[in-house]
């Protein structure tokens, strides 16, 4: 029997075990260590489990959950919501992820799971984030998707939906880590739902190490950032303040031996307090892609075909375009500068949108792309 069809085999008793409250990484490894299958460790009585080294506490939750529970019952669970996993023994299991002794025993994924085994970047950051946050993600993560790499991210508000965005936006790779199940009912957070799908339908793919109907405890992020960690090359803080979540992932990144990158913020933006604190302690200071594709030793891509150079159309848009920049510029301000009236600027300006060379980045203020 090949190691692939036994992994297949005894899957029902992998979730099962995993759906057992507090049965981590070393909670699997003494299992593993005592039994030679878990279907075998899951049919034992109390003397054999407490024999394998688990905590009374632990076996005790054990015995209550079998007696409530079938493994057939509750895998069957995991096709109703479409939701496939693999576990450390598999194949298929992440190599890069494998390496740290925190692996997760169990990943459930929706998606194609042959792209957790690409070269991959962590992409992380402020859940508030600025305007220039989301220029320097967008930026990066495009030019590190045409570099080859998956962008792996955690789905939150901010830094990690724009990652996972501008991925898609370049038709790139993503990979979202969850702190909950990856079920439709519990994805989490809700406003990013729809990204979700997106994702899925990009070719990407969404993993947990939670089991489906897991819904958000704020213990299950700090563990959910050691695989986003554990997964990727490196990660890349873009943004954060001095008590972002992004710290503890770039902490875990240095732990497990990997880069660490970040982008130098404003120093009197608290929102660039975190980043700018870890370049200050050691992290590759970021300017561009070529930054990072140097320290992970990947070849930086071939120039992209030349964009399509804007050409303004009208005396009005051709004023507008000569003063406009990559800071934002507010459309009363445009209006003073230009000597137009206000009217024609807004209609000028949502022209140029439509063009897609400038962008309205909240506010009316203005910048070219």
């Amino acid at each position: 029997m090949t190691k692939n069809v036994k992994c297949e085999k005894d899957l029902i008793f992998w979730h099962a075990f995993n759906s057992v409250e507090n049965f981590g990484p070393q909670t699997f490894r003494k299992l593993a260590a005592r039994f030679s299958t878990l279907q075998k460790a899951w049919r034992s009585d109390r003397s054999e489990i407490l024999a394998a080294g688990i905590s009374q506490k632990q076996t005790e939750k054990f015995l209550e959950f079998r007696k409530n529970y079938s493994p057939e019952e509750l895998f069957s669970e995991l096709a109703k919501e479409k939701v496939g996993m693999i576990t450390i023994n598999c194949e298929a299991y992440p190599p890069q992820l494998k390496e740290i002794d925190s692996a997760p025993p169990v990943l459930y994924i929706r998606g194609e799971k042959e792209i957790l085994a690409n070269k991959s970047i962590a992409v992380v950051g402020s859940r508030k984030s600025t305007d220039y946050g989301r220029r320097v993600t967008e930026n990066l993560c495009r030019d590190l998707v045409r570099a080859g790499l998956a962008i792996v991210s955690g789905l939150a508000l901010g830094i990690d939906g724009i990652a996972h965005q501008a991925t898609l936006d370049n038709e790139g790779i993503t990979i979202a880590v969850l702190g909950t199940g990856i079920d439709d009912e519990t994805i989490y957070p809700r406003e990013h739902f729809n990204l979700a799908q997106d994702i899925l339908s990009g070719g990407g793919t969404i993993i947990s190490e939670f089991p489906p109907k897991t819904p958000s405890l704020k213990q299950n992020f700090p563990a959910r950032n050691r695989i986003m960690a554990g997964l990727a090359l490196g990660t890349l803080v873009a943004e954060a303040a001095e008590s972002s979540g992004s710290l503890i992932t770039a902490g875990l990144a240095l732990e497990f031996g990997r880069e660490v990158f970040a982008v130098p913020g404003d120093i009197f933006s608290p929102q660039s307090a975190g980043a700018n604190y870890l370049i200050k302690n050691g992290a590759k200071l970021v300017s561009s892609s070529a930054d990072i594709l140097e320290e992970l030793n990947i070849s930086r891509p071939a120039a992209a075909s030349p964009q399509k150079i804007f050409e303004p159309k009208t005396k009005e848009e051709k004023i507008i375009w000569k003063i406009l920049s990559n800071e934002p510029l507010h459309v009363d301000k445009i209006a003073k500068i230009t000597k137009l009236d206000t009217a024609t600027v807004s209609a000028t300006l949502g022209m140029m949108e439509i063009e897609n060379v400038i962008r309205d980045v909240g506010g009316k203020n203005y910048i070219k792309l």
